[in-house]
């Protein structure tokens, strides 16, 4: 019986064992890259929690990303890299708990303690099965012959048994589970958690929308897309205080995260606000922004809308310095024919649009340059046609943009009207 039990004790050990190194042992990465992002995954982002250094995308995540690629190369061991972002930034950044001193008691003890109950229960069960048996075998009267004969553990080696797994498996708990607060998941991996209900609210209904980015900055509440988006989503359900709110404490945290910035522009915009709206934009040309973001902005045609309110207040000087710097924005991003064509049109006619001659003719200038840039783009060809038939005294030029807007089959409404007004389109 003693070699049973040694071999069970064996097969115990290898399996706890191989489970256990499985999850410790760290697989390099193939390349310096991998490795540079494996450790980002493995850190949140200081300013923006809810994203870790590999998804952030502010200036702080660039710039600790590009210092560990640094290191990398510089042939930096994981650990060493480690210690360098905690002893700057805090332990609260690390995902991955090290597993020495409180650390480790806080994952070691719980398992530790349910060990103990679950071999508790077991031995309690065993006795009961075990008189249960001796009560159906008992004769009356009649002696046993001899003590029974069965398995025995003293004390002692079961409550080594018990710290050893226990040991064993908090180890293996902290290495899967990860950093965890008591706002957090029970797994500990919150960012899983904000990051799905993030990606749910990109998808959802309004008010859901609204109610899930709530949730997300219940548990951080620093989170900056979760702020700007529901300031978003307040806007459009109609509650704009509290949306105003949002977008300028979301701006307040990180002046440089771009959709806030788009976000709060149309807000100020439809407040009437140019001034304001037209300083997000040119803070926004500074910043890395995405690609998607200029294609919203040519979407909506933001920027061209709130130049022309800027100019219809008198403020010319600041809507050629808002289109101005959209123009270079792009330019050295590496330049978009259409969304350059657009600007060009929009500048063109603000300056044609004061009736100067000198302005005309550099407005007529820069139209020309749009049509050359984009001749599909409709806003560069009505107004063209409205300043050479009007402005220009050219009204035989304009004919040809005329054409290309009538053979369009998705005329803007206010340009419509606005050639029907100059007379060159049937009203």
């Amino acid at each position: 019986m003693s070699r049973v039990r040694l071999r069970w004790f064996v097969v115990l050990v290898v399996a706890v064992g191989s489970l256990l190194a499985s999850e410790v042992v760290d697989h390099a990465p193939r390349t310096n890259a991998e490795r540079v992002h494996a450790l980002a995954d493995d850190f949140a982002c200081p300013v923006c929690q809810g994203q870790s250094l590999a998804e952030s995308d502010v200036p702080v995540a660039r710039t600790i990303r590009a210092a560990m690629r640094n290191m990398v190369d510089e042939g930096r061991t994981d650990d060493q890299i480690r210690s360098m972002l905690v002893t700057r930034f805090g332990e609260h950044v690390d995902y991955t708990p090290s597993g020495r001193g409180l650390t480790g008691l806080v994952w070691i003890l719980p398992v530790a303690v349910g060990s103990v109950a679950v071999v508790g229960f077991a031995a309690a069960l065993r006795r009961w099965s075990a008189g249960a048996r001796n009560d159906e075998v008992a004769v009356p009267g009649v002696a046993e012959a001899g003590p029974r004969r069965g398995l025995k553990f003293s004390p002692v080696t079961v409550a080594g048994s018990v710290l050893v797994v226990g040991a064993l498996a908090g180890i293996l708990v902290a290495r899967t589970a990860g950093d965890r607060s008591s706002s957090d998941t029970l797994t500990g991996d919150i960012r899983l958690s904000t990051r799905t209900m993030l990606a749910e609210a990109a998808v959802a209904a309004s008010d859901e929308a609204e109610a899930l980015y709530s949730r997300v900055l219940e548990l951080q509440p620093s989170n900056v897309e979760a702020l700007a988006y529901r300031g978003w989503s307040r806007w459009r359900n109609g509650d704009r205080e509290a949306a105003r709110g949002d977008l300028d404490e979301a701006v307040a945290l990180d002046a440089s995260y771009a959709d806030v910035r788009v976000f709060r522009a149309s807000v100020r915009h439809a407040d009437g606000d140019h001034v304001g709206a037209a300083e997000d934009l040119l803070v926004l040309d500074t910043a890395d922004a995405p690609p998607i973001v200029d294609d919203l902005l040519a979407a909506s045609r933001l920027r061209q809308r709130i130049a022309g309110g800027l100019a219809d207040e008198g403020e010319l000087l600041g809507a050629l310095e808002l289109l101005d710097s959209g123009l270079d924005s792009q330019e050295e991003a590496g330049g978009k024919s259409s969304g350059e064509a657009a600007l060009m049109a929009e500048r063109g006619w603000l300056l044609a649009a004061t009736r100067v001659p000198e302005l005309v003719e550099r407005g007529l200038g820069d139209l020309d340059d749009a049509v050359a840039a984009d001749p599909t783009d409709l806003y560069a060809r009505a107004y063209r046609a409205v300043v050479l038939a009007l402005l220009a005294g050219r009204p035989d030029e304009a004919a040809e943009d005329v054409e290309v807007f009538d053979s369009s089959d998705s005329r803007p409404a206010n340009l419509v009207d606005l050639l029907t007004a100059a007379g060159l389109v049937p009203g």
